[in-house]
């Protein structure tokens, strides 16, 4: 996906792991994942120790985080009217007087972001605190595992679908968290956004599956499909990936069908075999090829 807050090529074997405020989940290279509640980042030093016991990872390997969703900001700004050489330097200024902590106590990346015909370039701008990432490399230190990269949640999601001329629609949902809706088009993120409202879909029971409630889902999506066609002028989407940590995700995926032309099936993962466990996929997804290129 282009975006990585710490890179370090090595010809070492690939883990993954996932940390979030209430879980570290860690993939080996066979893809068998392994969880660890947490309460509070202080807790993730000794989890991914007792994780990388469990999973028999050790200094022959190298290490991919993804962060969770309360370890990051994401902003879309116009792209800087700088040279290539100059991006870099000029990016994290672009988001200064949207953060509360000085740029300088950042690390920022970012990743084009597809605009309409005949607009202004616009950067997805990404930024962590820097002692986050200091605290995240120090983790890997203590186990004598080299950190390959850094990286964030949604991108290592996405890293899942298929790389395809084709517009894919990827709806899911880290554990506790909104709703998400990421269009990917040739392995990059087109367009994004957070559907709050339907956050309870992860937590529903069956019984309360109304018709109304998929409408108003169905609805939303509508509108996003519509304006990645009609105003990014891109393929149309006809795939929609379902990864909802819910025991009825397939029939989730079978009343949005309902309601809408794209094909709607569950994102397969031969990791996953509960769909339940949806909230796992960002640390398979930081295991791809790609995710940190």
């Amino acid at each position: 996906m282009g975006l990585a807050f710490w890179r370090n090529k090595t010809a070492k074997i690939r883990c993954c792991a996932y940390l979030r405020s209430d879980l570290v989940v860690l993939a080996n290279q066979h893809q068998q994942l392994f969880e660890a509640p947490v309460s509070s980042i202080e807790q993730w030093p000794e989890a991914f120790a007792t994780l990388c016991k469990e999973a028999q990872i050790n200094g022959s390997h190298q290490v991919v985080f993804v962060l969770g969703s309360q370890y990051f900001q994401q902003f879309q700004v116009e792209k800087p009217n700088v040279s290539e050489e100059e991006l870099a330097g000029a990016v994290p200024w672009t988001i200064k007087d949207m953060v509360a902590e000085p740029v300088l106590d950042l690390v920022v990346d970012y990743y084009q972001a597809p605009v309409a015909p005949m607009a202004t370039e616009k950067l997805n701008v990404v930024s962590v605190k820097r002692s986050i990432v200091q605290q995240v490399v120090e983790i890997a230190t203590r186990q004598d595992i080299t950190v390959e990269g850094i990286t964030i949640e949604s991108l290592a999601a996405v890293n899942l679908l298929e790389v395809n001329d084709r517009c894919q629609l990827l709806l899911w949902q880290p554990k506790g968290g909104d709703l998400e809706l990421t269009v990917v088009r040739q392995g990059q993120v087109c367009f994004s956004r957070q559907l709050r409202a339907f956050s309870s879909l992860g937590k529903m029971q069956e019984i309360e599956f109304t018709q109304t409630f998929f409408d108003s889902l169905s609805l939303e999506l509508q509108r996003s499909i519509d304006y990645i066609s009609a105003t990014l002028k891109l393929p149309e989407v006809n795939v929609i990936k379902l990864a909802i940590p819910s025991r009825f995700c397939d029939e989730i995926a079978k009343q949005l069908q309902q309601n809408l032309g794209p094909k709607v099936s569950l994102l397969e993962l031969s990791a996953i075999d509960d769909s339940q466990l949806f909230y796992q996929m960002p640390a398979i997804g930081g295991l791809q090829e790609g995710g940190l290129s």
